[in-house]
């Protein structure tokens, strides 16, 4: 008997260290094609097995011009993942009865000027907020923000700032039944948060979310300045121009704040997503995120939740994600429960298709598990 539980625990470890070596050939050679293909000057992955062992993956540069490598320190703009993050301390407030995801948020921003002109403001929820049903027009996609951003050089622009830009604009659907991807939702909701807690949205998300999950390499997108940060780049009638030199971004970028301002790494997007999944340290907060999603059809398997993209995958079983497009920078992050997967890329060109690179890896290795 003993020699067969020898032999069975053998096998088991043999089987979990063969696939493991796949995952690192898998995530090596996707990386390196994409190199070969430059899609884009620097490209950092990792993958996070059912086990908690993580394999992560660099190569090309973080800066061209001094031919500098991506490292396993190198760091991103998250972007829009972000949101992710901003509905965690959402949903907390909620269970513990500082905030009501299905109540007004008239209390919390009446207060403000712009909020008369704010579209759908009447029974507006939190949960219309974080699930992109409020139907407020994207700050980001309005031209006045756009020819603002022209000319306000280095200078931010504060929360007010941004939601003013599309007050009184028209609203992108009827509150609570239609589907409209919207920074100024998040930026709303950070404004709440600091409004019903005191205190600012990032201290709440450090000692929330960042210090419980060890998240060593994301810190808040404040000021211009980071260490390990890869230059970002842009296409343009020059070619790629970098966003940032030497860990100086070359804008003030403050205002994506509660709608993705973070600067992280692969390493610690897939931290963040396991912990929203199955046994994760946030498992109650990403149920109440994934279940009750807006639907891109009705009664469809796919959807937005709150701060997550959600697919139901089978009977249990369930798919998160986010991506994210900002400053020049690209990223993306899935948790596959039936699987137990969890992958994060992340490149220095906005020009790469993240999501679509992510998901091609995640389905590369889940075939080897």
């Amino acid at each position: 008997m003993q020699q067969l539980v020898s032999g069975l625990l053998a096998a088991l470890i043999s089987t979990a260290a063969l696939a493991q070596s796949d995952t690192e050939s898998i995530l090596r050679a996707r990386i390196d094609a994409a190199m070969n293909e430059a899609l884009a000057p620097g490209l950092s992955a990792s993958i996070l097995l059912p086990d908690g062992t993580r394999i992560d993956h660099q190569a090309g540069q973080a800066d061209r011009q001094r031919n500098t490598p991506v490292d396993p320190d190198t760091r991103f703009l998250s972007g829009s993942i972000g949101k992710t993050i901003t509905a965690i301390v959402a949903v907390q407030l909620a269970e513990e009865g500082v905030l009501d995801l299905d109540a007004p948020v008239e209390p919390w921003l009446s207060g403000h000027d712009w909020w008369p002109a704010l579209a759908n403001h009447e029974g507006m929820t939190m949960r219309h907020l974080l699930n992109h049903s409020a139907g407020v027009p994207d700050y980001l996609e309005d031209i006045d923000f756009f020819l603002a951003n022209l000319t306000r050089g280095r200078r931010g622009f504060t929360p007010d700032d941004t939601i003013g830009f599309v007050a009184g604009d028209q609203a992108e659907g009827p509150l609570g039944r239609h589907f409209s991807y919207s920074d100024t939702d998040y930026i709303l909701v950070g404004l709440i948060i600091e409004a019903a807690t005191g205190e600012s949205f990032y201290e709440q998300a450090r000692r929330r979310v960042i210090s419980p999950l060890g998240l060593s390499r994301t810190e808040p997108l404040q000021g211009r300045d980071f260490a390990h940060l890869a230059n970002g780049y842009r296409r343009s009638l020059l070619g790629l121009t970098p966003t940032a030199r030497n860990g100086r971004l070359r804008r003030n970028l403050d205002h994506e704040w509660t709608a993705g301002g973070w600067v992280t790494a692969p390493q610690d997007l897939v931290s963040l997503y396991r912990a929203l999944g199955t046994g994760g340290l946030f498992e109650a907060e990403g149920q109440t995120m994934r279940t009750d999603y807006n639907a891109f059809e009705p009664g469809g398997a796919a959807g937005y939740g709150l701060g997550i993209y959600v697919r139901v995958t089978g009977d249990e079983q369930y798919r998160i994600s986010h991506g994210g497009d900002f400053g020049g920078y690209r990223s993306a992050v899935l948790y596959d429960s039936a699987t137990g997967l969890t992958v994060a890329t992340q490149a220095n060109a906005k020009a790469f298709e993240a999501p679509d690179f992510n998901f091609a890896l995640w389905q590369s290795v889940a075939q080897t598990q």
